[in-house]
């Protein structure tokens, strides 16, 4: 069962229902804007509601929207770190969200203040920098796992060469 919804600005959000359990996963495409709203995530609590079974009754159901579901680095000097960017984790659920794992792949790093227990109605945020090892397209993946599922952003970016001094 699927619910859908088509809001202005090409935003379309999803909520699958995970076979046997009351959890609910989120589905963004790839081309909307970076990042949650405040309509997003008031789409996914409508929809969590309409979806809730008669049997989910005063059972809980996990909710997690993260976003943006991609960041682009762009070109960075091999061995140097760039700025630092943002990635939100929502709970737009009415109970704590446990947070069990932030990890990364790639050239990439992040720090973190999400707390083990996401409160309802609360965000956290992770910041991601790019360090690339070489030159060349580099590309990885933040990776959140909690109790609503796996939650997963793509990251990319670019090494470039090192301006030798006489270049400059």
């Amino acid at each position: 069962m699927r619910c859908a919804f088509r809001v202005p600005f090409k935003f379309c959000m999803a909520v699958t229902p995970m076979k046997n359990t009351t959890t609910l996963a989120i589905e963004r495409p790839e081309k909307v804007s970076p990042g949650p709203s405040l309509l997003a995530i008031l789409l996914i609590v409508i929809c969590a509601t309409i979806l809730s079974p008669s049997s989910a009754v005063g059972q809980s159901i996990s909710v997690a929207a993260v976003g943006p579901s991609r960041v682009d680095f762009g070109p960075q000097v091999s061995g140097t770190t760039s700025e630092r960017r943002v990635i939100l984790l929502i709970n737009p659920g009415s109970d704590d969200l446990p947070v069990t794992r932030i990890t990364l792949r790639g050239d990439f790093a992040a720090t973190h203040d999400c707390p083990d227990r996401l409160a309802a109605g609360e965000g956290c945020r992770i910041w991601v920098s790019f360090k690339p090892s070489s030159e060349g397209v580099r590309a990885g993946q933040l990776t959140i796992t909690d109790e609503a599922g796996t939650q997963r952003v793509v990251l990319l970016g670019k090494g470039t060469r090192v301006l030798e001094a006489s270049q400059q």
